[in-house]
């Protein structure tokens, strides 16, 4: 009995032995060092534009027998995967991940109703990028972020590493700018992930998430808007109507409050100069009109060559700062902190006084003026635009030609035609006292400048500001002509030193040491307008809902203009509210692919632009209304939606 009692025993124990019992997820993933997974990461196309969408593809090959979980999972137990950016290049913008339809795993060992979404043997996650068209010509790195949990049966472990993906960005057209045709079918196939894994409805016959949009042409992505004016009129169809329309808004532009300050200081020259020679005036005028056909030559190539739409100069950082620091730095001229220095080509032989109205200054005066008069869109300007940025090189650098010719237009009558000078007041000590408040004009476009900067830089800039006015302060009180050419240079070289070591320290240095952290996105002021995405867009037309975007930027005035008199209007407000309508802004103030491609789909590139999208079948036909628009426009929009309904 004994012996047979210990054979049993050990028979017991070598069986026991034999079982393959589970293994904890911390042991296996240490033991592990090889994960059943090979993972491979490609962009589609492999090279492409700026301002072009390109698609990371991670390819996720596993090792017989082991899966992991789709997302969303189902309601069963386990660990969703995710890929996420966590590093992307300045100017590019990345899309949720979107995963390939998963198969069901019933668990019944778990429950009769718990099942899960799970890939076997391969499966592959993409994500959109979405680039500027600034982002520059080279090879660009892209963090991504991949978690998921590694599974078979009995066994689960956790995986999670970071990928790199290579975003090769070209400026010659290739074989390689193109998403292969076999991509883009698979992508359709697609669905989004879900941050956070929802129950599926508690029935066998469910099927896995797929993108079934019948409107939409790719995935996830904006079909083509046929979009119907409410007002017409103002739109344009040919060249001649574009090119008179252009010189309209040319001169209209001179009125603009962005530009105000310095045509002023331009009039006020013509009555500085109205008791001297009439070749004079006519150069001094014609200096001042060549300046504004020089920067919109400069525009048209930019947005023949480059894509510029209208005002987005302003998206630029380091324009945005150098349009301060240069207004600025005229204000202190008009202050008589200092003169500004005209080369001795333009003003040999001349006296002081008249080196100040000197040609090389009035020229760079229309230049000023014309590059403040470009966060404006003023009549007319938008419907001119919207034709002419979509038309060959040839027609858009004739349209924006006009309107130099319709901006510089009062300048070069005045300029040729002495006569219309009369109406000019004397000159008199009411001059210096229009100066200065010239100067306090120009101090007020910094401020409005300054809004437009993130909030973290403003501090900055101001400081920068003020080192510009301590050197120039140095430039014109601290030394004259009456001191040795030694000192003048000394004090000058000083004035220069300080100004380029302010610069460094106030843009570069201090910015980088700062302590705070770095403020959120700047709230909206009501909590009903949400920021614009594509994908929001698209589930309001599935819900057969009203949406409104509101094209806008911090730097155009005009869309502010139209934000508190329009689109806070109690009327309005309460329409919105009556057809519950989505209200999405469209911030221009920065890059954002997103909402420049809905605006170009539009057939538009300037703003205040504003789009209104009924429910229904015309969903994809949106109203719209661009320039400077009224509450009643908005609210007609409304009436013709629902007479059409």
């Amino acid at each position: 009995m004994t012996r047979l009692k210990l054979s049993l025993i050990i028979c017991l124990a070598l069986f026991c032995l034999s079982l393959d019992f589970p293994v904890s997820a911390k042991d296996q993933f240490r033991a592990d060092t090889n994960p059943p997974l090979e993972i491979q990461v490609q962009t589609y196309p492999a090279k492409l534009y700026a301002g072009h969408d390109a698609w990371v593809a991670v390819q996720i090959i596993l090792d017989p027998e082991w899966h992991i979980y789709g997302n969303p999972k189902g309601p069963g137990p386990g660990l969703p995967t995710i890929l996420e950016a966590r590093s992307l290049p300045e100017g590019v913008l990345a899309d949720p991940a979107r995963f390939l339809p998963a198969e069901k795993l019933f668990e019944p060992q778990l429950g009769p109703d718990e099942w899960v979404w799970i890939y076997q043997k391969k499966t592959t996650i993409y994500m959109r990028l979405s680039t500027a068209d600034s982002l520059s010509v080279q090879n660009h790195q892209v963090q991504l972020y991949l978690q998921l949990a590694l599974c078979r049966e009995g066994i689960c472990m956790p995986y999670k590493t970071e990928l790199t993906a290579a975003l090769n960005v070209v400026g010659t057209l290739s074989a390689e700018t193109s998403v292969p045709q076999w991509v883009t079918k698979e992508i359709q196939l697609t669905h989004l992930a879900e941050t956070e894994a929802k129950t599926q409805p508690e029935s066998p016959e469910t099927t896995p998430p797929k993108a079934d949009e019948k409107q939409i042409s790719q995935v996830d992505e904006v079909p083509e808007v046929k979009p119907r004016p409410v007002m017409p009129g103002l739109e344009v169809g040919g060249l001649v109507k574009a090119a008179l329309f252009a010189i309209l808004a040319g001169f209209i532009l001179n009125f603009m409050p962005c530009v105000l300050p310095v045509v002023s200081l331009k009039v006020l020259g013509f009555v500085q100069q109205a008791q001297e020679s009439g070749r004079r005036v006519a150069l001094m005028g014609l200096s001042f009109a060549a300046g504004i056909f020089s920067v919109f030559l400069v525009l048209a190539g930019l947005a023949s060559f480059a894509g510029y739409g209208w005002g987005e100069l302003f998206q630029k950082q380091g324009f945005l700062i150098a349009m301060i620091g240069l207004i600025f730095t005229m204000s202190l001229c008009l202050f008589g902190l200092f003169q500004l220095p005209i080369p001795h080509f333009a003003s040999s032989g001349e006296s002081v006084s008249m080196q100040r109205q000197g040609y090389f200054e009035s020229f760079y005066k229309g230049t000023l003026a014309t590059f403040l008069a470009t966060p404006c869109s003023g009549p007319l300007l938008g419907g001119a635009m919207a034709w002419t940025l979509r038309q060959p090189p040839v027609q858009i650098f004739l349209v924006f030609a006009c309107l130099g010719l319709g901006m510089a237009f009062p300048y070069v009558v005045m300029s040729i035609y002495p006569p219309s000078l009369k109406w000019l007041p004397r000159p008199g000590n009411w001059l210096i006292h229009f100066e200065r408040f010239m100067g306090f004009a120009l101090l007020a476009t910094v401020v409005y400048l300054l809004t437009i900067l993130p909030e973290n830089m403003v501090v900055w800039i101001v400081l920068f500001c003020l080192f510009l006015a301590i050197g120039f302060y140095l430039w014109g009180q601290m030394t004259s002509l009456s001191d040795s050419t030694r000192r003048r240079i000394a004090v000058r070289l000083l004035a220069v030193l300080i100004i380029v070591v302010g610069g460094w320290l106030s843009l570069k240095t201090f910015p980088s040491l700062a302590w705070y952290e770095e403020p959120l996105t700047k709230t909206e002021e009501s909590e009903k307008w949400q920021p614009y995405t594509d994908i929001k867009l698209l589930e309001a037309a599935k819900e057969n809902r009203w949406v409104v975007v509101d094209f806008t930027a911090d730097w155009c005035p005009n869309c502010i203009l139209v934000e508190k008199t329009a689109l806070r209007n109690q009327d309005v407000v309460e329409t919105f509210r009556k057809h519950n309508v989505l209200l999405l802004k469209a911030d221009l103030t920065r890059e954002n692919p997103p909402a420049k491609r809905l605006l170009e789909n539009m057939g538009s590139r300037s703003i205040p632009f504003l789009a209104l999208f009924p429910p229904g079948e015309h969903f994809w036909q949106p109203f719209f209304l661009r320039d400077i628009y009224r509450a009643r426009d908005v609210l007609r929009a409304f009436e013709i939606a629902a007479e059409r309904q």
